[in-house]
């Protein structure tokens, strides 16, 4: 995927309308996962963690964060794998998780995969006590003339490799 010209137009969309997140291992400098979302379709648009850092949390917080970006009055939605299709359980397993229900199945997605549609209806979730429900405003004062902390020259070769800002949730 890190290397498909679509994929890197559609991360790099996603970053310019602060409308994706990126995890990195801080020790290894490592990306660990990458979510995308979409504000005004109200849904997630693509995830993927490393294999290397699956079943340690980072799809979960990554998750979290990203549902934090969007309209929690209106349903949620993400299509992802259906039922029995194997490299999608994971990913399936933690939309459950997160109150995601089977609403729609035999869709067909690009590649001709199959495909279903999950939605969400967190309404009575709570939102918010946390700088990430305004992510669009941290991003704004994290860039790096505003404040010098972030002209740490490796952080910033990492995110010109991506070609994306980089937003960092530690990875365990």
């Amino acid at each position: 995927m890190g290397t498909d010209p679509e994929f890197i137009l559609y991360a790099k969309s996603k970053v310019s309308k602060y409308e994706a997140l990126c995890s990195v291992d801080y020790m290894s400098g490592n990306i660990a996962g990458f979510i995308g979302f979409s504000r005004t379709h109200n849904r997630i648009t693509w995830f993927g963690v490393s294999e290397n850092f699956r079943r340690k949390g980072v799809g979960s917080r990554l998750l979290k964060t990203a549902l934090r970006q969007l309209d929690f009055t209106k349903p949620i939605t993400v299509e992802t794998y259906p039922e029995g299709y194997e490299p999608g359980i994971p990913a399936k397993n933690l939309y459950h998780k997160f109150g995601f229900i089977e609403t729609e199945s035999s869709l067909v997605g690009s590649h001709d995969l199959p495909l279903c549609r999950m939605t969400a209806n967190l309404s009575g979730e709570k939102r918010g006590g946390s700088f990430h429900y305004k992510y669009p405003e941290f991003i704004n004062a994290s860039h790096k003339e505003k404040y010098p902390a972030c002209n740490v020259e490796q952080y910033w070769v990492i995110m010109l490799r991506l070609g994306a800002t980089l937003y960092s949730i530690r990875a365990r």
